[in-house]
């Protein structure tokens, strides 16, 4: 399962929070506003008025962030379908091995 992206520094902590209530195609929006500066409809206000306060290096910084977290938000949706089709289909996940011709730990003591 992948890893949710940590944000650089200098992007706003109010950011993050707020990216956790968005959509993948949102952050993908807003990823596009950050680098054109041309609102979409699906452009929160409050992203609108914080852009308008940053400089072109946080606002590039928010953009990779959104980016990769839409990303992320992506491949978790695209695992948590693939979980559904797997389910019951490997009995031994999740098991440990117990074949005989595997050592293990018999060196160690």
């Amino acid at each position: 399962m992948p890893t949710p992206p940590t944000p650089h520094e200098t992007v706003p902590d109010f950011i993050v929070e707020r990216f956790e209530d968005h959509s993948a195609e949102e952050l993908r929006a807003i990823a596009d506003y950050a680098e054109t500066l041309e609102p979409g409809a699906d452009v929160p206000n409050y992203v609108v008025r914080a852009f308008s306060i940053q400089d072109d290096e946080t606002r590039t910084v928010v953009a990779v962030y959104a980016s990769e977290l839409a990303e992320f938000r992506e491949a978790k949706a695209a695992g948590a379908g693939d979980e559904d089709e797997n389910e019951g289909g490997d009995e031994d996940e999740g098991e440990e091995d117990l074949d005989p011709g595997r050592m293990g730990g018999a060196f160690f003591g």
